[in-house]
């Protein structure tokens, strides 16, 4: 399972615990990742590749 560091709390979270939001948009879709521990937003997930 990838695992991924929160750039703010710096803790280590599972793919399956991040929070995805995924809203429509009229050139596709936009999905935004937030840490379920300090409630941050991840900008970049596969920078944050643990």
């Amino acid at each position: 399972m990838a695992k991924l560091s929160c750039p703010d709390c710096d803790r280590s979270i599972a793919m399956h615990e991040l929070e995805a939001r995924t809203v429509t948009q009229r050139s596709g879709f936009d999905t935004s990742y937030r840490c379920p521990f300090c409630r941050s937003d991840i900008e970049d997930v596969s920078s944050q590749l643990a």
